[in-house]
Parts: structure tokens; sequence; C-alpha cells
């Protein structure tokens, strides 16, 4: 049966219009929640939009050194990343409280970050990484460097230590969590000519158990991430 749009009331004609009209805003907005929770598992915020470079998920790419860049300041050290990762080498002058990771007392400088976006782990929990290297020359943070404290600035016993390039770092774990959010750090420190520093990397995930199903996501793979960072810092070496 046809309907007949003369026959039609005038309340019937007024809503099949405003169908009209707000069907197409609403499938637009639809359409862009959908696009959000889909490059949310991928990877994808607005905060942090997918990079235009690829970055590669095979382990075996990471192992090849000689392809990666060289951050050279005039500090007297040098380290190497790959090219892929985000790396901000403005080394600052100016000096912050947070220069490592702990309860540091004293101000120092973090002239280096390196941040893996969490496309190296797609359809993970994997929220992403970042490295960075501090020191400071204030008498405290250099008395209190290969001291290991946990947040609440206990001592703790758990240190081992690792020889790179020459140089004795004593390598401290770190975790911290809190809303769903897990942030494991690894902290390698030394001291030289009188400075301490600290290379550290944290790896930031979330709660699997917090996404619905339909996400499915995976865990994701720490021992991947540790062997690429772990790579990177041991390109460290100084210089001078």
């Amino acid at each position: 049966m046809k309907i007949k749009w003369n026959n039609v009331t005038w309340y019937s004609k007024v809503v099949a219009i405003l169908f009209l009209l707000i069907f197409p805003v609403i499938a637009f907005f639809l359409g862009k929640k959908l696009g959000y929770i889909e490059g949310f598992v991928n990877g994808q915020t607005s905060a942090n939009p997918i990079q235009s470079y690829l970055i590669s998920n095979n382990n075996e790419y990471y192992k090849d050194i000689s392809s990666w860049q060289t951050d050279q300041n005039n500090s007297g050290w040098s380290i190497s990343y790959p090219v892929e990762f985000d790396a901000n080498d403005n080394h600052s002058k100016t000096p912050i409280q947070n220069w490592r990771q702990g309860n540091s007392s004293d101000v120092g400088f973090q002239p280096f970050t390196l941040n893996i976006s969490r496309l190296f782990e797609p359809q993970t929990n994997f929220q992403g990484a970042t490295l960075t290297v501090g020191f400071s020359s204030k008498p405290k943070a250099v008395s209190q460097c290969l001291v290991y404290e946990n947040n609440n600035g206990e001592p703790q016993n758990v240190t081992s230590t690792k020889t790179i390039n020459g140089i004795d770092f004593t390598v401290f774990p770190l975790t911290d969590a809190g809303a769903g959010n897990i942030y494991q750090t690894t902290s390698y420190r030394t001291i030289h000519n009188g400075e301490c520093f600290a290379i550290e990397y944290t790896i930031h995930s979330t709660e699997l158990g917090n996404y619905p199903a339909e996400y499915k996501l995976q865990q994701f793979d720490k021992n991947k991430l540790d062997d690429v960072l772990n790579l990177i810092i041991s390109t460290f070496k100084f210089n001078k």
C-alpha cells in the first residue's frame, strides 16, 4: 500500500522532515565514535595520532643498531636509538625536580627523552613507553644516586649491577599503579665526574580486564619491550 503525502497529517510530516534532517547528523557522530573506538584499539587517540612512519613489530629488525640514529650532545655522552621512535633532545639547561624517578630531593637536568608509541604492540593493553637520560651534580643527588628507594622513600635491597661500555650501573626496578594504569620503570644509575646519571625507561600499560571483550585486546609482551629498551641503553657511552 502506497502512502499518499497529501493524506499524511501535518504532525507526521514534521516528524518525517526532522528525521531526514537529524539522521545524517546522528550517523556522522556515530561514525566518528566508532572510528575513535577502532583507533583506540589499534593505538590511535586524539592525543596520540597514528604516526606517519612504520613501527616494526619484528624484534629482529631492532637488533641491527647500525641503522640507528646517534644523539651526541655537549654534555659528554651519547646514545643511539631507532629512527622510528620519537626523540626529544633539546638538551634543556633548565633544572627540574623530576629529572629521575623516585624521591629525588635535588634538582637536575633531563636533556633526552625517547617515546615509543602504543603502535609498537597494537591490539594489546600497552599504552606507550618512555626512555630518559637525566643527571644532577647536586651533592645530595650524588650521595643518594645508588640508593634504591620505593615510591614511599623507603630503602630497598632489590638491585642488580650491569656494566655497559665500561660503565658500572646499579639497576633498580620501580613499579607504580593506580586507576587501572600500571607503570613499570627500570632505572640504570651511575656516578661519573661527580654527577649522578639516571638512564630510565617506563612502560605504561593498563589492566586488561578493564576493556570490553569485543575489543579483543591481548596482554602485551613486556619482554619484547624490555629487549628493545635495554638494547638502546646498551649504546649509552661517555665521550669524556
